[in-house]
C-alpha cells in the first residue's frame, strides 16, 4: 500500500472505540471492555494519555441533537452538560474534544443564558476543565469543527456566522479569529513543520501551515472530495495523511492519492500513523434493510501495514433506527 513505511518492532497498544451489542466499548489489543451505562450509546472518539483512556459518546438515535453526550475518563462516565454546567432548556451542540497533559477541553456553543439582546443569543465558546471561554457571539449559531492544543495555545476550526448570517471559515488560536477562504474547514495535525489546519476549497482538500501561512493542495484530481475530511500527521516525519473519513476509500499522503487494494471493504473509517505504522479501520455498510431483507450486515476491520488485525460483524434493523448493533469507530495508538 505504501511501500516507503517499514514496520519496525518495537510493541504498540492498539485502542479502537466502538460499539458491540448495542453497548458502548473499547478494545485494547483486541481485549474489550464494556463502557459503564453505555446502553444505547455509539462512541465518537477515543483518546490515549498517560495510561488514561478517553472515550467520548452519543445515545442512538441522537434525537436530541447535541453533539457530545458523555465522556469516560478510565470507564467512569460523566455527562457533558453537567461537566460544562450548561443550563436546562437551552439550545446548545458539543462538536470537539481533546486531552493535553491531563487538562479536558470541549468546544461548540452554547445559548446565552445572560443575553442582552437578539445579537448575542449564541456563544461560541471551549472549555478548560469545564471552564468557559467566550471566542464569539451572534444571534446565530457558530460551529466548533475541531479543537487542538498546542502548548498554551488553543486552536479551534470554525464556520463562524455574524448578524447577517454570513457565513466565514477560518480558525481561532486563542481568542484572536483568522479568516480562510474556504468552504470548509476540519481538523489540524502538526509536526516539525508546523500546525496543518485541513479545508476544502472549490471540492479540493488543502492543508494550511498556520506557521509560514502557506497553502498545499492535497491531491491534484479531478473528482470532488466529500464533505468530510480528516488530516492526520506522522510523529517520525513531516508526511501528512488525509482521508476522507466514513466517506472514500483512498487516502492521501501529503498530496498523492493511494487507494489500498488489499481489502474490499469500500471505506476507511479512521486511520493512525506512528512510528513508520499506518493503523487502519475499513467498513462496508449496508444499513438500510428492504422488505425481503429486514436486517442488513455491517463489517468493519482493523488493518496494520496492509494486514488484517481485527474485524466486528453486526446487523441493523428498523428498531435501532438503521444502527449497526456492532462497530469501529476510532483508533489510538501509543508505544507502550
Amino acid at each position: 500500500m505504501d511501500e516507503g513505511l517499514e514496520q519496525k518492532n518495537a510493541s504498540y497498544d492498539v485502542y479502537i472505540a466502538g460499539r458491540e451489542n448495542s453497548k458502548a466499548c473499547f478494545w485494547k489489543n483486541m481485549i474489550k471492555t464494556d463502557l459503564s451505562n453505555g446502553d444505547g450509546i455509539n462512541t465518537m472518539n477515543i483518546k490515549v494519555e498517560n495510561n488514561d483512556v478517553y472515550v467520548t459518546g452519543v445515545t442512538l438515535p441522537n434525537t436530541a441533537n447535541n453533539g457530545i453526550e458523555y465522556f469516560w475518563k478510565n470507564n467512569v462516565r460523566t455527562t457533558v452538560k453537567q461537566y460544562l454546567n450548561i443550563p436546562n432548556n437551552v439550545q446548545y451542540y458539543i462538536k470537539s474534544f481533546t486531552v493535553n497533559n491531563g487538562d479536558i477541553y470541549f468546544a461548540g456553543y452554547v445559548q446565552n443564558p445572560t443575553t442582552t439582546s437578539a445579537f448575542d443569543k449564541f456563544e461560541m465558546c471551549f472549555w478548560k476543565n469545564g471552564v468557559k471561554t467566550i471566542l464569539y457571539k451572534s444571534q446565530y449559531y457558530t460551529s466548533a469543527e475541531s479543537i487542538m492544543i498546542d502548548g498554551s495555545d488553543v486552536y479551534i476550526s470554525t464556520a463562524k456566522v455574524d448578524n447577517t448570517q454570513n457565513v466565514e471559515y477560518g480558525y481561532f488560536k486563542n481568542t484572536i479569529f483568522t479568516s480562510i477562504p474556504s468552504t470548509y474547514v476540519y481538523n489540524f495535525a502538526k509536526n516539525s513543520n508546523g500546525t496543518h489546519l485541513l479545508y476544502q476549497n472549490n471540492f479540493k482538500y488543502y492543508s494550511k501551515n498556520i506557521n509560514t501561512n502557506t497553502d498545499a493542495l492535497i491531491g491534484d484530481y479531478n473528482h470532488p472530495v466529500h464533505v468530510l475530511g480528516k488530516i492526520i500527521s506522522h510523529n517520525n516525519n513531516n508526511d501528512l495523511y488525509t482521508i476522507q473519513s466514513s466517506s472514500g476509500g483512498h487516502y492521501f499522503k501529503n498530496n498523492v492519492e493511494i487507494v489500498p487494494t488489499f481489502s474490499t471493504l469500500p471505506y476507511i473509517q479512521d486511520m493512525f500513523v506512528l512510528d513508520n505504522n499506518i493503523y487502519m479501520i475499513k467498513y462496508d455498510n449496508n444499513l438500510y434493510p428492504n422488505p425481503n431483507n429486514p436486517n442488513s450486515t455491517y463489517n468493519a476491520k482493523l488493518f496494520i501495514n496492509s494486514i488484517e488485525s481485527q474485524n466486528i460483524t453486526s446487523i441493523s434493523n428498523a428498531g435501532t433506527g438503521f444502527y449497526p448493533t456492532g462497530s469501529f469507530s476510532s483508533i489510538y495508538v501509543v508505544q507502550n
